[in-house]
């Protein structure tokens, strides 16, 4: 194994589990010499103490203003040296090959793969660290496993370890058990440090690294035991776990831009469309453009070579002057260059959603996921009817016969 790997091990105040955890990174088969841990801590009180270990570790901290486990896990990626970083949760215990299974998936493509493992579960309540060292390296008894998710189980098995993977299974990448290159985690800016409170930051980098072109991976041989339920199967906990979810589901909406996750019809600073229109034109020309593009879809227009937006679309927050920001481009799932005003015949949605496009000198139509692939512009073709050119008449008519359609 040529890999090296660093491990980042978000922690607060749970020094049993803790120990549990580096207790096991001790007894796996990677070579202890290529592993370098970073305990990140998240302002415990007092800081915890490390053991006697086998292997480099050290523990960073940030100040305690609340759950910040993805600023934490970003401070430990930071400070930890490996080419792979792997996240494991303060009280997910790892079995004796969980290094070696990720490291081995990595070097058949170690570029731009982000890989989750799988996560049981069981209660190790009352348990000595001699106990829980024998269970997760032999399996815990019949009586003390708890069931896994069956919709992390199931969605595995129809994607085939996700690598069949589509745009919505971002959802089947949990940081509890992840693995990511280096070169990606950091291309992907890590994990979005102003989500606070539990969950979310696992699905929002999922997202961001699909569409830079990453490959997902689910290794089912890379076992870790997390001590207790599944947080959506606590017993008691229906009502609260249920108010957590939408809290995660509100935090999602403003960064993902699928339709099943924010739903339709409202403005998002982070469109799932970004348009680049490129030129200057009209404000009659650029009126009327901006009333086509954007009417039913969730879009932003983005007027490149002016300096500001025309008087009569200010009032519009999806319009800007300049050049499109990356982290609005990044996490749009279409980019489309516009270099002539037009009308569609229907809505940009469906213009996108039939798939790319290359209309020499009028408009290019690309998946954000198939730009970061490397894909080649789709082969030119003549400008299709639903992209009409704006007519030569007064803005008065055009917008009449718009108005009919």
């Amino acid at each position: 194994m040529s890999a090296t790997i660093g491990v980042v091990i978000p922690h607060y105040n749970d020094e049993k589990r803790l120990r549990w955890v580096l207790n096991a990174l001790a007894s796996q088969s990677f070579p202890a010499d290529r592993m370098h841990v970073v305990v990140a801590d998240d302002g415990s009180a007092p800081t915890p103490v490390l053991p006697r270990l086998p292997y480099r570790c050290d523990v960073v901290g940030q100040e305690d203003r609340g759950f910040r486990a993805a600023a934490a896990r970003n401070l430990g990626a930071a400070t930890v040296e490996g080419d792979v970083l792997v996240f494991l949760d303060g009280d997910t215990v790892p079995a004796p090959g969980y290094l070696a299974a990720l490291a081995r998936v990595h070097e058949q493509a170690p570029t731009y793969l982000l890989g989750v493992g799988r996560r049981e579960h069981a209660d190790f309540a009352g348990c000595t660290d001699e106990q829980v060292a024998q269970w997760v390296r032999d399996g815990p008894p019949a009586e003390r496993r708890l069931p896994s998710p069956r919709w992390l189980r199931d969605g595995y098995a129809r994607t085939r370890d996700l690598r069949d993977a589509g745009e919505e299974d971002f959802r089947l990448v949990i940081s509890a058990v992840l693995a990511v290159d280096r070169a990606l985690f950091e291309r992907a800016g890590g994990f979005d440090a102003t989500i606070t409170g539990y969950g979310g930051e696992d699905w929002d980098l999922a997202w961001r690294c699909w569409l830079l072109g990453a490959r997902l991976r689910h290794v089912p041989d890379a076992v870790a035991w997390h001590d207790g339920p599944d947080a959506g199967a606590r017993a008691g906990a229906r009502s609260a776990a249920r108010a957590a979810k939408d809290a995660e589901s509100l935090v999602l909406a403003e960064r993902i831009t699928l339709p099943s996750v924010r739903g339709r019809g409202l403005l998002w600073a982070r469109p799932d469309i970004a348009v680049r229109l490129h030129g200057r034109h009209a404000e009659a020309e650029l009126f009327l453009t901006a009333s086509s593009l954007l009417r039913d879809s969730d879009a932003g227009i983005w007027l490149v070579d002016h300096a500001g937006v025309p008087e009569a679309l200010t009032a519009d927050p999806r319009v800007h002057a300049g050049p499109l920001p990356p982290a609005v481009g990044d996490r749009a799932r279409v980019l489309v260059d516009l270099w002539t005003p037009l009308l569609l015949q229907g809505t940009l949605t469906a213009a996108c959603a039939a798939g790319e496009a290359h209309v020499p000198g009028v408009l290019r139509i690309r998946s954000t996921r198939a730009l970061a692939l490397g894909a080649p512009d789709p082969a030119p073709v003549p400008r299709p009817s639903w992209a009409g050119a704006v007519p030569d008449d007064g803005l008065e008519q055009v917008l009449g016969r718009m108005d009919r359609r």
